[in-house]
């Protein structure tokens, strides 16, 4: 490949590995769509879904549902509440978290008892905080809000890696009367927090809390699996790229991480084994990937022995393209 991008090789085709949003614009398309002052777009989205995702309601719906200590009194909720917090990941484990919700919801609308009225009072008058990674799974559980007034939202712009979540958390629940004084009791304090998931997660924040004597308990919630239509959309994806001087594939998860490496043919079939010693095994070099963070990245370094070319700084479509355009002006591509 050339050393320097000419102008006229844009745009530049970037292939996003999800499903856009339902509402357009994408956050992605908006972002990679978006050149001033230049008459063209430096770039051209396109999106391939990548995952499935099968939701597991009944270990939240069971929370929520199990009667007060005494059996009939719901006040004083988030003392017989068995967690300080929750804590969220992903916005998979939001998704989930809102569909059991929704499912407890229409449940008391369809079947109103008393015991049903004393499961909404008890989300109602639930006051504990919702620790998320990332300002999109913040965003998705702004969302959730209606549901649970009480509750606030902490961490994530100021917390867009599993490890800046988990400092946060230390933060608090080491020295609570420099942080959450008057939020939470000293015995709710010592309640341990509930870690939302899917089957594959990182374990950084979990970890990084039970090494300081923090109580952390995990609940799996969701599972993802590779899409059947992903190799055959991919596949069309690179052949109606394949004329361009270069290319981008962004990464937004573990799983889909693995499914690139086998799309593309760089792991031995039936292994996790790349086909050479490390990465060098991949010649094409007019495509580069990137990641949306670390949990993706160190999966694929972890797990595969391949280094994606970007991990963004920042896990959203500004931090994804900065990293992009960061690693070209580096290379001389652009200016």
């Amino acid at each position: 490949m050339a050393s320097v991008v000419h102008p006229k090789a844009f745009p530049i085709p970037v292939i996003f590995l999800k499903s856009p949003f339902d509402a357009p614009p994408d956050p992605y398309t908006s972002q990679f769509s978006h050149n001033p002052p230049a008459p063209i777009s430096r770039y051209q989205p396109r999106y391939v879904r990548v995952l499935d995702h099968t939701y597991d309601l009944e270990p939240i719906v069971a929370l929520f549902s199990t009667p007060s200590n005494d059996g009939t009194d719901v006040e004083g909720t988030s003392t017989l509440f068995p967690y300080s917090g929750l804590i969220f990941t992903s916005s998979r484990a939001v998704e989930a978290f809102a569909a059991a919700l929704k499912q407890l919801s229409s449940s008391a609308i369809r079947n109103p008892s008393k015991n049903s009225a004393a499961v909404w009072q008890r989300l109602h008058d639930l006051a504990i905080p919702l620790y998320a990674v990332g300002p999109a799974t913040a965003a998705s559980l702004l969302q959730v809000r209606a549901q649970l007034p009480t509750c606030w939202i902490k961490g994530g712009e100021d917390a867009g890696t599993g490890e800046l979540l988990a400092s946060l958390i230390l933060k608090e629940y080491q020295n609570p009367s420099n942080s959450i004084s008057g939020e939470l009791s000293e015995d709710e304090l010592k309640k341990p927090l509930l870690f939302l998931a899917g089957v594959k997660h990182r374990d950084i924040v979990p970890v990084t809390l039970k090494s300081h004597g923090i109580g952390v308990e995990e609940m799996i919630v969701y599972a993802t699996a590779e899409a059947p239509s992903f190799p055959s959309k991919l596949a069309s994806a690179l052949a109606d790229t394949a004329d361009a001087p270069l290319r981008w594939i962004v990464v937004f998860s573990p799983t889909g991480g693995e499914s690139l490496l086998r799309a593309l043919g760089l792991l031995v079939p039936e292994s996790s084994k790349l086909r050479g010693a490390d990465d060098s095994c991949w010649v094409d070099r007019k495509t580069f990937i990137a990641s949306i963070g670390p949990t993706t990245s160190d999966y694929m370094k972890d797990n595969f022995g391949f280094g994606v070319d970007v991990c963004a700084a920042k896990p959203r479509p500004e931090g994804v393209r900065q990293g992009i355009e960061g690693f070209m002006r580096a290379k001389g591509w652009i200016s």
